[in-house]
């Protein structure tokens, strides 16, 4: 297991000024500290003597460390940042998490702010999805220098981004995954997925709303939208979007006859209403 006491020295190198030197000094008592007190059966978390952030979580960690728990590489905090980076961070950076936790605090409490949070974040993406629309490549080109001047830095910024938010990005990953293979499947056996696409749809259907709502699908797989193993459950769907391009009701067909009226349809008497009712 990887001590968080080791990872920060690992971090702040071999060249230490006297500070860093004092400072690491108490880190390794509040670490010898806390391995004593996990070895000992009777303590526990609570007696931390320590309140101040790193000698803590140093102490707690040594703690846990001596009994099994954990190890300091792979923590989280209720932050969503790993314990190592917590505590190499400025004091300035841990209150902009804060104030983070704190706002958002709020916005739970209060639904004004929370629309007016909401607002800004949709008028902030348009500003920039408009100005991007005017000149793609100038962003682009920003972008690639905004990387490329600090590597680490961002690339570190987005593992930590991807710790804090692990499930939707697996979550998101599975479903980038599931719509690659449906696009895949689709383009090397179309019959299969249309026989399967075909199956879906009801055959009690008119046969114009049938193809209809069958391209539909097929068409929502090309695009990724639809993955092949709910196909059976979205056919529902589709034709309730279908039904919604037109009326809430029914959907009829101009080509289709009117009961009563011996081969009368209702294309008929829209091109030919005064013969009718003369």
């Amino acid at each position: 297991m990887a001590s968080l006491l080791s990872i920060i020295r690992r971090r702040h190198g071999e060249t230490l000024t006297a500070e860093q030197k004092h400072w690491l000094k108490g880190l390794e008592k509040s670490d010898r500290r806390g391995f004593e007190a996990g070895q000992a059966p009777e303590a526990t978390e609570n007696d931390c003597p320590y309140v101040k952030s790193p000698y803590r979580d140093c102490w707690l960690e040594a703690y846990r460390r001596a009994r099994g728990v954990e190890d300091a590489a792979q923590v989280i905090n209720e932050f969503g940042v790993p314990t190592d980076v917590w505590s190499c961070m400025s004091e300035i950076e841990r209150q902009r998490f804060w104030r983070k936790r704190w706002y958002h605090g709020r916005m739970k409490e209060d639904p004004l702010l929370f629309a007016k949070h909401k607002d800004r974040l949709i008028a902030r993406s348009n500003r920039i999805r408009e100005r991007w629309a005017e000149d793609p490549e100038f962003f682009r080109a920003k972008m690639r220098e905004i990387y490329w001047r600090d590597v680490e830095a961002t690339r570190a910024k987005a593992r930590e981004k991807y710790l804090r938010n692990i499930e939707r990005e697996r979550a998101r990953g599975r479903r980038r995954k599931k719509a690659e293979n449906a696009r895949c499947k689709i383009k090397r056996s179309p019959d299969e997925i249309y026989t399967l696409i075909n199956r879906a749809v009801p055959k009690a259907l008119p046969s114009h709303v049938r193809d209809e709502v069958v391209s539909s699908m097929c068409l929502a797989v090309l695009e990724g939208k639809l993955f092949i193993e709910n196909i059976g459950k979205e056919a529902k769907a589709f034709l309730a979007a279908h039904n919604r391009e037109f009326d809430h009701f029914k959907t009829t067909s101009l080509d289709e006859s009117i009961k009563g009226h011996e081969g009368l349809t209702r294309l008929d008497m829209l091109s030919d209403q005064d013969d009718f009712y003369r």
